[in-house]
């Protein structure tokens, strides 16, 4: 254990010998080893570096799998009205375009529409509005993805309106009941025994998809060309790559979206991210593609996204991606003033729950709150929820640290808030502004009640111990064969001992600190970290950090992206 420049505490993962050794067979370098048996104490080396497609399991094993499928080939059947209502952000997106695809080949008799909620009048989840809208228009079936678990007024309405709901989800907290009047596919669910609960919204879509193109003549081709959309609505929601099937689903994903070629809207969506076919990764999923799609649904409108994928006219496409990249542009300078405001609104002294609050008419807009929360989360290491005051009620948007569930949290406030949702790290709520100075200090409590100390400690758990002449770009291969990286699987963080630092350089505006690892060739770069230039130049130090190759302006070379140091 290590105590480090920035107050962190470094943890060496836990890697059992006989594990190892067993690895080692396979012929993994050592560190990579390690990383692997650190990460995975089962499974073999062959499943786990090679996912492929028959790690995506049957359907049929999804608990109401089956009568969802006759549900929906009766309304095929009898050419009914269908609607599908996702939410807003990329796994809904994303959803809602598998839904889309699937329902038209599986058949084409169903009358097809679709709807994406304003989160600015709706506000998130399947509403009591659109429930409303789908028995006024007429809908016969009501398909719902990444929303519809915890909307049981909704869904109780719609069918008391004479409208079918089948929901596609993944936010079912421990031990809630899904809404007794749906058709729910949700592997979290009592009932089912579905191999991988883990599925993001996209994932159960895409199941749901399979389910019904499995008379296709060419279903494994769609399903290939499918999970692109489900690879970047996997990695943008942050559900754990820990699955065979999840890997399997962002890696088979990623090989098709660098392969091409695409659809028009697509294609001008990985141009307008500045993406090449055969250069795309996974962290170009997360930080790319993710905040353009994501940046419809927060400042504007979401459907532009399925307006953008399903246009089949290259000029138009590009128009709209730029119009969208244009979005993303101006998020990331609302995001940018909201951070250091929020920041400042913290303090030097935070409470063990930081709840910061602004009005719309201030700038904190509450398309970006989720965001903002993350940063001033990983600022200040404690839970974090960053408010939009709008009147009478606020919309705020929490993001947690690994010691803190974040729904569990506002359980012990739900009975001052309106409405409340989301996972154990990343949670959205609806409170009455008055009520906010209340909500800080109860969840305050819930952490000090709840939480021991050293949960509230930053820690780095890394991989393994390096020398500084291990770095080399035989070690970054190995060990970016472990991949596909996200959520539960983060690229192997490294310790390289008794670094002597040369050449180093502050850039970015007093932002970046830039170094060569002596006795290599390897530079290493710290974002945020000039305050410890002195340091460096005492020599020699520990840095913790991840070995990437950088291929700016088509350059190639290893790089060490550092964390921390000691």
């Amino acid at each position: 254990m290590t105590t480090s420049l920035s107050g962190a505490t470094w943890l060496l993962a836990d890697a059992p010998a006989a594990r190892v050794e067993a690895l080692l067979a396979s012929g993994l370098s050592p560190v990579a080893a390690r990383c692997l048996a650190s990460r995975w104490k089962t499974g073999s080396a062959d499943d786990l570096l090679t996912p492929r497609f028959e790690h995506l399991h049957d359907p049929a094993l999804m608990h109401n799998m089956a009568p969802a499928l006759a549900r929906l080939e009766q309304a095929n059947r009898d050419r009914q009205k269908v609607r599908i209502i996702t939410d807003y952000d990329v796994d809904g997106t994303t959803s809602s375009l598998i839904l889309q695809a699937g329902l038209t080949l599986a058949g084409g008799g169903t009358q097809i529409d679709y709807h994406i909620p304003n989160r600015f009048k709706e506000g998130y989840g399947f509403s009591v509005q659109a429930a409303e809208k789908a028995v006024a228009d007429g809908i016969d079936l009501i398909v719902t993805a990444d929303i519809g678990v915890r909307d049981h007024a909704a869904v109780t309405l719609a069918k008391n309106g004479g409208v079918d709901v089948l929901i596609c989800d993944h936010h079912l907290p421990d031990g809630a009941d899904v809404p007794a009047d749906a058709l729910v596919l949700c592997p979290p669910q009592r009932l089912c025994s579905y191999p991988n609960r883990s599925l993001a919204a996209c994932g159960v879509s895409l199941k749901l998809a399979q389910g019904l193109l499995a008379k296709h003549p060419k279903r494994d081709a769609i399903v290939r060309s499918m999970l692109k959309l489900a690879a970047i609505g996997t990695v943008a929601d942050l559900v754990p790559l820990t699955t065979l099937e999840n890997r399997a689903i962002v890696a088979l994903g990623l090989d098709m979206l660098n392969r091409g070629p695409h659809h028009p809207g697509l294609q001008a969506l990985l141009t307008a991210s500045a993406l090449k076919l055969g250069e795309i990764r996974e962290s170009d999923l997360g930080f790319r593609i993710g905040p353009r799609i994501n940046a419809a649904g927060r400042l504007a409108d979401a459907k532009m996204v399925v307006e953008l994928m399903n246009c089949r006219d290259p000029e138009r496409a590009r128009a709209m991606a730029q119009e969208i990249d244009q979005l993303n542009t101006e998020r990331k300078e609302i995001q940018r003033r909201l951070v250091d405001a929020a920041i400042a609104q913290a303090g030097d002294d935070p409470p063990d729950f930081v709840v910061v609050s602004g009005t719309e008419e201030a700038g904190w807009h509450r398309g970006v709150v989720g965001i903002v929360a993350s940063r001033l989360k990983d600022e200040v290491y404690r839970p974090a929820a960053v408010v939009s005051i709008q009147g009478e009620q606020a919309v705020g948007s929490i993001r947690s640290i690994p010691g803190v569930h974040a729904v569990e949290a506002l359980d012990s406030v739900q009975d001052i808030l309106v409405r409340y949702g989301g996972h154990p790290a990343a949670a959205g709520f609806t409170v009455p502004t008055d009520k906010l100075e209340e909500l800080g200090e109860r969840l305050s409590t819930y952490v000090r009640e709840t939480t021991p100390s050293d949960d509230l400690v930053r820690r780095y758990r890394y991989d393994a111990d390096v020398d500084p002449r291990d770095l080399n770009e035989s070690l970054e291969h190995d060990l970016s064969s472990l991949g596909p990286f996200g959520m539960g699987n983060p690229r192997p963080r490294l310790a390289v001992r008794g670094v002597q630092a040369r050449y180093i350089d502050i850039r970015a505006n007093g932002r970046l600190l830039k170094c060569r690892i002596g006795g290599t060739k390897v530079d290493a770069i710290w974002w945020d970290g000039a305050e410890h230039k002195a340091r460096l130049e005492e020599g020699p130090v520990d840095l913790l950090g991840k070995l990437e190759i950088d291929t700016w302006n088509g350059r190639r070379r290893l790089q060490l992206v550092i964390s921390d140091a000691s």
